[in-house]
Parts: C-alpha cells; sequence; structure tokens
C-alpha cells in the first residue's frame, strides 16, 4: 500500500523492523483507557507503557534506528501514578540488540511526560514533534499560571511536565528539534500523519511502510484496540473525542480494517497479537514485523506469543 491515500505521493521500496518495548508498566483503571460507559466499574489493569523501535529504512540505501516516542526519566513522576519496573532505556534496547547512542530519529507522537519526557537519554536523536502541538502546549503553560491554586493547575499537568517544555524550547534552539507542519514523510517510507486536536493539541501517529504491508505506531491516538474496533474513546484525553474517532476512522481505512496492524499506546493485548517475550523485569518486547535481511531477537528458552500479522 502507498501512502497516496494520505495526500502523499508513492514512496521508495522501504522496510522495516518494528518493536514495540515496554520500559514500565501501570496499575490504571479500565475506564482510563477503553471509555467511561463500556469499561465504567472494571476495575484496575495492569498496562504496558511503550516505545518502539522501527529499523530500516529504503531497501539498499542507508539504515535508520528510529524511536516512536522515549518515555520518562525516573523520578517523580514514578510517584505520582501506579508505576512499576522502571528501565534504562540502555537495558531497555540492548534486549533487541540496540544502544541509545544508535538512535537518530526520536518521532515523537505527542509532549505527554511519558512519550518525551526522556529525550536527552538519546544523545544522537534528532525529535521530530508536530508544530500544533508544541504551540498547544506553550499556550496550556500560559493559561496554567494564570490560575491561582495548584489544584486548579492539576488537570493541564495531569500528564505534561512543563519542564519538557524548557528542554524543548533548548532543542529548537540547538537544531535538536524539528517541526512538522501536518502529513509528512519524515524518513523513507515513514510518514507522520497528523491528528490535530484529537488525544492532545498535535497528537500524530506513525504509517510505516514494510515489504509485508504498512503498520501504523499510534502512540496515544490510540490507547488500546478497542477504540479503535469498537469506535469508543477512552475517558481521559486532553482534546476532543469525536477528533479521536475521525482518527480512528482514518487509521482502518488506510489499513483497510486490519486493525491488529495498529501498534496502540498502552494495550496488554499487543502482546497476545503479536510474537512476544518477557524479561525478568516483567517488561515485554513485541517483535511485530522483521525486515527481510534482519533476524529475530527472541531467546530461543521463552515460549513465543501469537504469530506476527
Amino acid at each position: 500500500m502507498s501512502t497516496k491515500i494520505l495526500g502523499i505521493a508513492p514512496q521508495r521500496d522501504t522496510d522495516y523492523s518494528i518493536w514495540p518495548l515496554a520500559y514500565c508498566q501501570a496499575d490504571m483503571p479500565h475506564d482510563f483507557f477503553g471509555g467511561s460507559g463500556i469499561f465504567s466499574n472494571a476495575g484496575i489493569v495492569k498496562i504496558p507503557m511503550i516505545y518502539t523501535l522501527v529499523v530500516g529504512g529504503e531497501v539498499g540505501g542507508k539504515q535508520h534506528v528510529a524511536l516512536v516516542d522515549c518515555g520518562f526519566r525516573k523520578g517523580e513522576w514514578l510517584n505520582r501514578y501506579a508505576f512499576s519496573g522502571w528501565e534504562d532505556p540502555v537495558d531497555v534496547l540492548a534486549k533487541v540488540g540496540f544502544k541509545p547512542e544508535d538512535v537518530d530519529v526520536i518521532l515523537v507522537t505527542h509532549m505527554h511526560f511519558d512519550h518525551m519526557g526522556n529525550f536527552e537519554a538519546f544523545p544522537n536523536a534528532k525529535l521530530y514533534i508536530q508544530l500544533d502541538e508544541y504551540l498547544g502546549w506553550s499556550e496550556a503553560v500560559c493559561l496554567a499560571h494564570q490560575m491561582e491554586t495548584e489544584e486548579e493547575k492539576a488537570w493541564i499537568f495531569s500528564s505534561f511536565d512543563p519542564e519538557d517544555l524548557i528542554r524543548a524550547a533548548q532543542g529548537v534552539s540547538e537544531g535538536r528539534v524539528k517541526f512538522i507542519r501536518g502529513d509528512e514523510e519524515v524518513l523513507p517510507g515513514i510518514t507522520a500523519v497528523l491528528a490535530k486536536d484529537s488525544h492532545t493539541f498535535g497528537t500524530q501517529w506513525f504509517l510505516v511502510q514494510t515489504r509485508n504491508g504498512p503498520f501504523v505506531v499510534a502512540g496515544d491516538a490510540v490507547y488500546w484496540y478497542s477504540n479503535v474496533e469498537r469506535m469508543w474513546p477512552p475517558g481521559y484525553n486532553q482534546g476532543n473525542a469525536f477528533q479521536q474517532i475521525h482518527t480512528y476512522v482514518r487509521m482502518r481505512n488506510v489499513l483497510k480494517k486490519q486493525t491488529s496492524r495498529i501498534i496502540p499506546g498502552h494495550d496488554p493485548s499487543v502482546w497476545e497479537r503479536h510474537k512476544t517475550w518477557s524479561t525478568e523485569s516483567g517488561n515485554q518486547v513485541a517483535e511485530v514485523n522483521l525486515r527481510e535481511d534482519d533476524s529475530s531477537r527472541q531467546p530461543h528458552r521463552v515460549r513465543s506469543g501469537a504469530v506476527p500479522v
């Protein structure tokens, strides 16, 4: 499938290996992710915090090591929510044979703390962020500072760390942060797709073209498969629920309703739909796709999960 459906010309022959990597876990309410109504009063579920390594490029060309999102730094956020098993990117990436220094691009789906708060751990990477996202959070911080109490500011900062905005501004001045304006091919065969005012101001998701067909790395544009398969937005977001529905429809059209080709931001069932193994930390690795010249990183002693789509 080409990216013509997104209004972008068909691209070169590209191929990528794709590994969703859990870097910690969190105990959270079902309806936070699945949606109020259908998942209300369903108790607590352990969900993975995920970033996704995408390695490859144009066949016969330069290899790129791209990370979709980059997690958060160990610190106060671990105490704010019920997180467990946090691992440093050094240890997480080593499970599939890479180091943080290998990453040349970080594709930031949105600026919530758990998706971009640890970008300084990847010293050679440039960050790609939607301009709408950066400007939206800049305005949100200004709005928060007009409020009188910390309690009044709490919802704005419930998933956003204003220090990340300071670090991002520094990255802009150093040329490390690159802005995307709408739908754009950011690497050969990887297209950023703007989902404006959906989960956040300028949330984006990434369409990855491989020899085995297209995959979508969604970040929090899709929390759980149930969001896109049942057309039911989550209980928590900082955007517009109807814009989320439009995003789900667009993804389903691009993938011809093969929703298992989506990598959601926090769905434990991703490990059931793809070849998966766990490590001593309890954090999972999924092998969603291997490019033609690549080999599996799965340890032979660990039983796999489902067969990749």
